[in-house]
């Protein structure tokens, strides 16, 4: 196909701009500045339209006019199916875009072509377009697409075909992912290590139980062995309590008997004669001593008072002694009477003391009974009875608090949420193991599907060497450089990357490769070739080759050169 005219009312920086294209070479030479690579997107544009972007800098956004205006133009071209013009209108997005076609020659609307005018008639969408026909000086590398594998391959294939390729595998490299990550979420040893952390939590407080249940039992073979000696404690002091009744009524009675002889004896008794006998019979003596000893005195003195004091203690020492004479025959009289009436109160109270004696004999035998009963005293078995009743409200309280123990530690088994853990490790087992089913599977697929992308690539890797090989011994003999599958170019001396090649060789590579592309790929019709100032980096050598090769293509290819040095002119 031919480039015919252009015409641009407002894009980017140009605007109501007219361009007449040369079959052969048509070169553009204007200062930096002008809106060569604008033309160049206009042309684009023309044929692919402009798409929406979100971008701030895409290309809907960096080609709006500067200074209103119709943002849109025309543009007449030539192809196997006669002469065409194509008008479009660009009003803020693709669908609301206006595409209009005409067939120049006699300016009518023409349906020949749709708005997708440029995968139409060049049969690659705008990528591989781009990839191939537009030669930028900053866009010189062309990456394989599904278009260009497409292309191609041995025309079986359609660009959609290999981009459905291209998407299967991503989707199913996505899917990988994503079943990875929710394998991954899922965390199976993780929850390995918390059911184990709960199993080691749930033996431990098993430990706890059982240490627990142990000690209850001991306690109850401790308290039924305490029980049986209290019931047998109980019995004794419920004998002891007997017998102490017994003793009690023995007592009483002999309380009784003891009051009634009292009461009698009290009756028989009399009063006893006054104790003075004694202390007069005294006196008397007393007083003849000292009688005589006043007539000492006397005879010794010859006084008068001596004689009176000694016949007056006489005298009454004689009286006084008359006088105790006297009460000792009535008070051996009274005693004789007294022991007669107390002979008479034993006689008559001979058989209560008699039962006294008896039931004093009971009491001994009742305590002996006592003695016997205890084994010892009886404070002795009150204190025993008061430690078996301590130790066994001690082992009860314990047996309670242990069997609390036991069912708090149930209760904390119960909470550790065992079972419930349990199962969902078994149900994310399940899972993960579906889960690396699918991936396996998904990995089977996707090794099967690479292997037929890498078995497509093998169909025009050596048709792109070739044509490659073509263009590129104009330039360089030295060095034979290698083109991959993904369309990557090496130095075959040493599989060094491109990256090794200084920039003016570089540049020679991505050149030859481009125009070897643009053989193969453009089957319909063969495209027009717009190279924006690719030379810049060729020195004068490199660069006269550059351009007779560019002499050399345009018998076979339209060419629009775009540069701002007239060094580069063709």
């Amino acid at each position: 196909m031919k480039l015919i005219s252009c015409h641009i009312d407002a894009y980017g920086k140009l605007k109501n701009v007219d361009v007449d294209f040369n079959k052969g070479i048509t070169t553009i030479c204007e200062k930096n500045g002008y809106g060569k690579t604008t033309l160049a997107s206009f042309i684009k544009a023309m044929f692919y339209g402009l798409e929406n972007s979100r971008k701030k800098l895409g290309e809907r956004a960096k080609y709006q006019p500067f200074d209103g205006g119709n943002f849109g133009g025309e543009l007449t071209f030539l192809c196997q199916k006669g002469v065409f013009k194509i008008r479009r209108n660009f009003l803020g997005t693709a669908t609301k875009d206006e595409f209009f076609l005409y067939n120049a020659e006699n300016n009518l609307k023409s349906d020949e072509f749709s708005s997708n005018i440029g995968r139409e008639l060049f049969g690659v969408g705008r990528e591989t377009f781009d990839a191939t026909v537009f030669f930028g000086q900053k866009e010189l590398v062309s990456e394989i697409n599904d278009d260009i594998k497409a292309s191609l391959s041995t025309g079986k294939l359609y660009g959609d075909d290999v981009d459905a390729l291209s998407k299967a595998l991503l989707k199913i490299k996505e899917k990988i992912k994503d079943y990875q990550k929710e394998n991954k979420a899922l965390d199976v040893d993780g929850q390995k290590g918390k059911l184990r952390e709960l199993n080691l939590k749930e033996s431990a407080l098993g430990d706890k139980i059982k240490n627990a249940n142990e000690i209850v039992l001991k306690d109850e073979k401790e308290l039924s062995s305490l029980q049986r000696v209290k019931e047998e404690m109980d019995s004794k002091q419920k004998e002891f309590e007997k017998l102490s009744s017994e003793r009690q009524a023995v007592e009483i009675y002999l309380a009784d008997i003891s009051n009634v002889n009292a009461k009698e004896e009290e009756v028989t008794k009399e009063k006893e004669p006054r104790k003075g006998g004694r202390v007069l019979f005294s006196l008397s003596i007393i007083l003849i001593v000292l009688s005589l000893v006043f007539v000492g005195v006397f005879i010794a003195q010859k006084n008068m008072i001596f004689i009176y004091s000694f016949i007056g203690s006489l005298l009454l020492g004689v009286v006084l002694l008359a006088v105790a004479i006297f009460q000792k025959k009535r008070k051996k009289g009274a005693k004789n009477e007294k022991n007669v009436k107390k002979s008479d109160f034993f006689d008559k109270n001979q058989p209560n003391l008699e039962k006294i004696k008896e039931k004093e004999n009971a009491i001994l035998s009742i305590e002996k009974k006592i003695n016997s009963l205890f084994g010892g005293t009886v404070e002795e078995f009150v204190s025993n009875y008061e430690d078996v009743v301590s130790r066994m409200n001690a082992l009860q309280k314990e047996i309670v608090e242990k069997r609390n123990d036991v069912k708090h530690y149930q209760n904390e088994i119960e909470n550790l949420g065992i079972m419930e853990c349990n199962d969902y490790l078994q149900a994310s087992i399940e899972k993960s193991e579906d889960l690396a089913k699918k991936i396996a599977l998904l990995e089977l697929t996707q090794n099967f599907l690479t292997s037929a992308s890498q078995n497509l690539s093998k169909r025009y890797v050596g048709p792109v060497q070739q044509k490659f090989d073509e263009y590129y011994k104009k330039f360089l003999q030295d060095d034979a450089v290698v083109i991959d599958g993904n369309l990557d170019v090496r130095l075959k001396r040493n599989m060094f990357e491109e990256g090794y090649l200084s920039a003016g060789v570089f540049d020679l590579v991505e050149i030859c490769k481009r125009f070897a592309l643009v053989d193969l790929v453009y089957a319909k019709e063969r495209p027009f070739i717009i190279l924006d100032d690719p030379f810049v980096n060729l020195d004068d050598s490199n660069l006269e080759v550059a351009k007779n090769l560019i002499v050399k293509l345009a018998e076979r290819f339209q060419i629009v050169l775009l540069t701002c040095h007239k060094s580069r002119k063709i």
